[in-house]
């Protein structure tokens, strides 16, 4: 199976702060792929001979003149152009034209695409994979910021969701700055057992506590010369962060129970949620902070890089097909429009998990191709709990329609419910980004006496369900 990757030089901009609206392809045949594609005059016309210049990859379901993509500015509009296997906006099929303010993913033949509303960030190149991390064009972009700050001083800050990748990101500025060859010495702050933080980061002589027989190297010691690593900093307790602060400032390190301290040379990458937010809490130092939360960079969520789903999916397929012994399955067009529809709050963590685990069930039932019925319907969409409280802290208070919509009681939580929220109502677009039937939604409206009604958030339902 080929995973090249597509270059496709986007058109000089008009502006620095011009955006350039257009369509990324990330997926065609049974192949990965990243290349953007700018609106000519702010539409264009997918078909089976290419895009603007971009080949179909074995598209065999793709018509001549299939659909046209278009974006004013305010609005996109998708329109079938009679085409033989239907169009699908964010997974539904739509029988002639749709115009919506914001529009996830494109289907179109085997093909799927990405619509937004500037796609400068694709024109440096598409989606790279090295030592078996992929590497989306935005992720990219991070990761140039990274390597600029190694060069340029001796911390960073990696701030993200859980399961970005920030540990990636930490041995990334490691392997770009001058001490490359040197160690590199991972520690997650949180899993210290209270009252040892100290003596693991910055070692012990004999004698310094009870139990204490021999000298004990701490992680700062362990790192010298290299990169110490701190994820999850936040969690370290006050009086180990102000030893921390005098590690750093003076080179110098001071056992617990020694007299005079020895010489340290180390980097600091530290990695936690909102190290900001823990200072304004008074739960961090300020002086700390300023000396390891500068250069900052944020890792995008994986709902922000959409791209990089086919490829990770390509690779859990290896993967799984090498533990069983096995060829790797094909992985169908469904599967990637269904994942591109998911939150994923646990972000590429999760989603790898996931992704090992629907190819693991198509290949137990015997079949080569991963589908989008293989995915989980609890996979990417979150704790329900905790999704219902931040939608209803933002929710109008609901309309005596809406009240007896429900019949006085709510329904069940659970991922139909999470689904038809996010899709407000939706029938067929909670379908299919959970990958079932309608009928399965259908059935557990009636089954709970709800109404569509309960989940519109105050607003329209559409016509289709």
């Amino acid at each position: 199976m080929d995973h090249s990757t597509v270059r496709v030089s986007v058109p000089a901009e008009p502006s620095v702060d011009a955006a350039v609206p257009g369509i990324v392809l990330i997926f065609s045949g049974d192949q990965p792929r990243c290349a953007p594609i700018p609106l000519d005059r702010g539409s264009v016309v997918l078909g089976r001979g290419g895009v603007a210049g971009v080949p179909l990859m074995d598209d065999s379901l793709m018509s001549r003149r299939h659909a046209r993509i278009a974006y004013d500015g305010g609005a996109w509009t998708v329109e079938d152009l009679g085409s033989t296997n239907g169009t699908s906006v964010n997974g539904e099929l739509i029988r002639s034209e749709v115009r919506r303010e914001a529009i996830q993913v494109v289907g179109a033949g085997t093909s799927v695409f990405l619509a937004l509303p500037d796609i400068r960030g694709f024109s440096r190149g598409g989606v790279r994979v090295e030592k078996e991390t992929v590497i989306g064009p935005r992720l990219q972009q991070t990761y140039d910021t990274i390597v600029r700050a190694a060069a340029a001083g001796d911390s960073l800050l990696v701030t993200g969701e859980s399961g970005t990748g920030k540990e990636l990101a930490a041995r990334a500025y490691h392997e770009a700055g001058p001490q490359a060859r040197g160690p590199f010495v991972a520690v997650n702050c949180a899993a210290i057992p209270e009252g040892l933080a100290e003596r693991l980061l910055f070692g012990a002589r004999r004698g310094a506590y009870s139990g204490a027989t021999h000298d004990t190297e701490g992680y700062v010691q362990a790192a010298h010369g290299g990169t110490l690593f701190l994820d999850e900093v936040a969690e370290l307790d006050a009086a180990v962060q102000a030893k921390l602060l005098r590690t750093i400032d003076t080179r110098q390190v001071l056992e617990l129970g020694a007299v005079a301290p020895r010489p340290v040379q180390i980097r600091i990458c530290a990695a936690t949620h909102d190290l900001r937010a823990r200072v304004a809490q008074g739960r961090f130092r300020d002086d700390l902070y300023y000396r390891i939360g500068r250069p900052e960079v944020r890792l995008l969520p994986l709902r922000e890089r959409l791209e990089e789903i086919p490829w990770v999916l390509a690779q859990c397929a290896r993967a799984v097909g090498a533990a069983t012994r096995c060829a790797p399955p094909a992985v169908h067009h469904s599967m990637i429009i269904a994942c591109a529809l998911r939150r994923w709050p646990g972000n590429l963590r999760e989603f790898v998990g996931e992704a090992r685990r629907a190819v693991t069930r198509a290949l137990d039932e015997g079949r080569r191709t991963v589908e989008a019925k293989d995915l989980d319907p609890l996979a990417g969409v979150g704790l329900a709990p905790d999704a219902r409280d931040a939608r209803e802290a933002q929710r109008p208070p609901s309309s005596p329609h809406l009240r007896a919509a429900r019949g006085g009681s709510a329904p069940p939580e659970g991922p139909i419910a999470e689904a038809l929220r996010l899709e407000r109502g939706n029938v067929s677009r909670a379908a299919t980004r959970l990958g079932v039937h309608r009928n399965r939604v259908r059935r557990w409206l009636e089954k709970n006496n709800v109404s569509r009604a309960h989940f519109a958030g105050g607003g329209d339902l559409s016509d289709s369900e």
